[in-house]
């Protein structure tokens, strides 16, 4: 994924996983726009590097960062150019927007993005955007004003890879391309199908949680993400909490940063009723659980921890969105939150 750097183990982990990823984050005030014109155009949006102006209704859009391709595709327009999706196929497509591009919208695939430090400037020009949207991203001043240059760009509100609720990150892009009305349906038909998961798994509803990572070899700490990371809100949308501890065990976080960390010797102080974490591999797994220090936290211990190994459904789950959420819960992830949060230890595999 674009500009990410990291030094320390933990911290290349954590980045390896971002999210997207992760729509957590930001202001909670909703984008601002200013209606005027026909079929509500021009639309003004505030983010963290200005405001942007977008004239007309976009036809031809590029994404950049996490999230926002879902979005919008479900909002009837098939992107020209996207990132190459952490857990998606051999083209770098996950399967509901594969779904959504070529069987509803009967469109042609966009272009994959090169990855770099920077964003290709070039490749994106050739592909004559007239609108760059990077509301979930790391885009820098220096590279927004390039991109500007190309096509009016929507960065992030506030944060680095922050963009606020999955509900808050669909409203912004609604906004950009005029169809706020769609994007409420497309929220309002997501929130049946969470509230329709809440119903039948009851028992989550209070449960506490802390959301990882596995240890990687010579870790002395653990990773955990902070409250409004993507991740981590999406959770509570079942009806889990915060574990009252998160605030202990993050520590003093800077600003941008999206995770923190707690040091092993200190895990045992930290309590949660449920610990959800990315794994990058059945081995990494394996020896999280076989940590002498690890093993022995109540959590582990009591089997109440869920570790997902599948990239599809960590960047389901880790970078939410009205494509990507019914998928999930199709798929089983609640199913196996609750067996989790019940003592039943779940560990999803990757895919063959």
């Amino acid at each position: 994924m674009f500009w990410l750097r990291r030094s320390a183990p933990i911290a290349a982990l954590l980045a390896a996983v971002l999210a997207l990823s992760a729509c957590a984050g930001g202001s909670s005030a909703e984008p601002a726009a200013d209606a005027t014109g026909g079929a509500g155009f021009p639309v003004t949006i505030e983010h963290v590097h200005g405001k942007t102006e977008i004239p007309a209704k976009p036809k031809r859009i590029v994404t950049i960062g996490w999230m926002t391709e879902d979005i919008v595709a479900a909002l009837g327009t098939a992107p020209v150019g996207v990132p190459s999706a952490w857990g998606g196929d051999k083209d770098g497509f996950t399967p509901w927007f594969r779904s959504q591009v070529t069987e509803v919208l009967k469109a042609d695939l966009p272009t994959v993005l090169k990855e770099g430090e920077d964003p290709d400037f070039e490749q994106i020009l050739s592909l004559q955007p007239d609108l760059i949207l990077a509301p979930h991203s790391g885009v820098t001043e220096t590279q927004y004003q390039r991109l500007s240059e190309i096509a009016p760009t929507v960065a992030y509100a506030e944060r680095p890879w922050t963009s606020g609720s999955w509900k808050k990150l669909t409203r912004t892009v609604a906004t950009a391309l005029g169809e706020k009305a769609l994007g409420e349906k497309l929220i309002a038909q997501t929130e049946d199908r969470i509230d329709a998961a809440v119903k039948a798994h009851p028992k989550l509803r209070g449960t506490d949680f802390l959301y990882g990572l596995t240890l990687p070899e010579g870790s002395t700490e653990l990773g955990l993400y902070i409250s409004k990371d993507p991740r981590v809100a999406f959770l509570r949308e079942f009806g889990l909490v915060d574990s009252p501890d998160l605030g202990k065990a993050l520590g003093n976080i800077g600003s941008d940063d999206f995770y923190g960390a707690v040091s092993l010797e200190k895990l045992g102080e930290i309590k949660t009723d449920l610990f959800v974490g990315w794994s990058r591999s059945a081995s990494e797994t394996k020896a999280t659980l076989a940590n002498p220090v690890f093993s022995r936290w109540t959590p582990i211990a009591d089997g109440r921890f869920y570790f997902i190994e599948d990239e599809t459904m960590g960047m389901a789950t880790n970078g939410p969105t009205v494509l990507s959420i019914p998928w999930a819960i199709d798929a089983g992830f609640v199913d196996e939150l609750s067996k989790a949060a019940e003592g039943g230890s779940v560990v999803r595999p990757a895919k063959p």
